[in-house]
């Protein structure tokens, strides 16, 4: 019996609108993006989606990957 493929984890990261200053839609869409404490990978995946808020802000939605290592 075959079991379906489990869905990627995927996850909402609200940036403020200076965000725009570093990247644009075009260049952050499927960029690896990691976030790491005292040089420890926490959470680390590929930003899949990104979102403009009326308020400026951007909502990006990104889709966890296994750390490396």
């Amino acid at each position: 019996m075959d079991s379906e493929p489990e869905a990627p984890t995927r996850f909402t990261l609200p940036m403020k609108p200076s965000f725009r200053e570093k990247t644009d839609k075009e260049g952050a869409l499927g960029t690896p993006i990691r976030w790491s404490m005292d040089g420890d990978v926490m959470m680390q995946g590929v930003i899949v989606d990104w979102h403009d808020e009326p308020d400026g802000s951007i909502t990006l939605t990104v889709e966890a990957t296994a750390p490396e290592g």
